[in-house]
């Protein structure tokens, strides 16, 4: 039987423990980018200034429905919304008073510190509204606005329900991750949990969960706020708040965060 001599093969460790770490860095990499590539979105349109841009963004969108996104342009953070007419809905950006009112949502107080220089707005879609029923017409939008929520995971919507309520989101966890060093404003002369406590301080302040009693969805820091913004009596508000029964078929009030109801 005849033997054959086979080559030597000097494996050296450190040169594959280096291969393997490049070839997972190459695969990190390659998946990072694929996840990018998934969630590209061409914009009908960018106004890259919004502030310089200001007029003809209310010119172009003018009666028109659709999903519009705000990026600051350095952190590049997003924001995404939606609306039935976007120039009516974006000139509400544009007023200071608007931006004061909501100063607890994220991209509102970004706004107010940063100035609108500093952020792009683009229409990512256009949505065609007509024939359709008004009931119609808010379920499809919405829709739309979930998708691109789903999709972009936006950093400036705190909340990642479409349609969800909009206002002062007091709850424990939130005013943890709008105040201190995890806000972007941590140092000013009040922070948000400061001034979360003075708005909260001035009435008695109605919590608003989902159906299920678990998830908050809005703060209003009065009753009289609350009933405003329902369009019902201030009284029929503090009952619910005290019964705890479905208020309007779809929410549960409360005078208190509670982790259950």
């Amino acid at each position: 039987m005849k033997f054959f001599n086979l080559p030597s093969i000097n494996y050296n460790v450190t040169q594959l423990w280096r291969y393997s770490l490049r070839s997972f860095s190459l695969n990190a990499s390659l998946w990072e980018f694929n996840k990018l590539s998934s969630t590209s979105v061409d914009p009908i349109i960018i106004y890259s200034n919004a502030d310089i841009d200001k007029l003809k963004i209310f010119t172009d969108n003018k009666g028109k429905a659709g999903i519009y996104q705000w990026k600051h342009l350095e952190s590049g953070k997003i924001y995404i919304g939606s609306a039935i007419d976007l120039t009516k809905r974006l000139k509400d950006y544009y007023s200071f008073y608007h931006l004061d009112r909501n100063k607890y949502m994220y991209i509102c107080n970004a706004l107010r510190h940063y100035g609108y220089s500093a952020f792009s707005l683009s229409i990512i879609e256009y949505i065609n509204i007509q024939n359709l029923s008004k009931n119609e017409t808010k379920k499809l939008i919405l829709k739309r606005e979930q998708y691109y929520i789903n999709l972009f995971n936006p950093e400036y919507n705190l909340l990642k329900v479409a349609g969800s309520l909009l206002g002062y989101q007091h709850s424990e966890e939130t005013i943890k991750k709008i105040s201190g060093s995890n806000n972007h404003f941590f140092g000013k002369a009040h922070t948000l949990e400061t001034k979360v406590k003075m708005s909260i301080a001035k009435g008695t302040t109605i919590y608003v969960y989902s159906s299920d009693g678990i998830t908050l969805m809005n703060t209003f820091t009065s009753a009289r706020e609350a009933a405003k913004f329902f369009n019902v009596e201030h009284g029929s508000i503090l009952r619910n708040a005290k019964n705890g029964k479905l208020f309007q078929d779809k929410w549960i009030l409360s005078t208190s965060i509670q982790s259950k109801l």
